[in-house]
């Protein structure tokens, strides 16, 4: 028996190889990850480890000017998927 999962996202993801950093706290920490797929909403990352990850941050993405900020909606070992706030 098959089990579908009914897809929740307003728009298709975009499968992406692009490497970014996570930036937060006022001490500007950073924390690399690569951009794994992204919509005009939202994002999926790949870290070393979600440990440590706030729930809010800037996302910079190599080859964009703008950061975006970013929410994290659900981690699962080292994956993140994010809204665009």
């Amino acid at each position: 028996m098959a089990l579908f999962i009914k897809e929740k996202r307003r728009e298709a993801r975009v499968p992406q190889n692009k490497t970014g950093v996570i930036k937060y706290g006022a001490a500007g920490h950073e924390m690399p990850c690569t951009v794994i797929d992204l919509t005009t909403h939202g994002a999926g990352l790949s870290i070393g480890s979600a440990f440590g990850v706030p729930t809010v941050f800037r996302l910079a993405i190599n080859g964009e000017t703008a950061t975006r900020h970013c929410r994290v909606i659900w981690a699962q070992g080292s994956k993140l998927g994010v809204s665009f706030e």
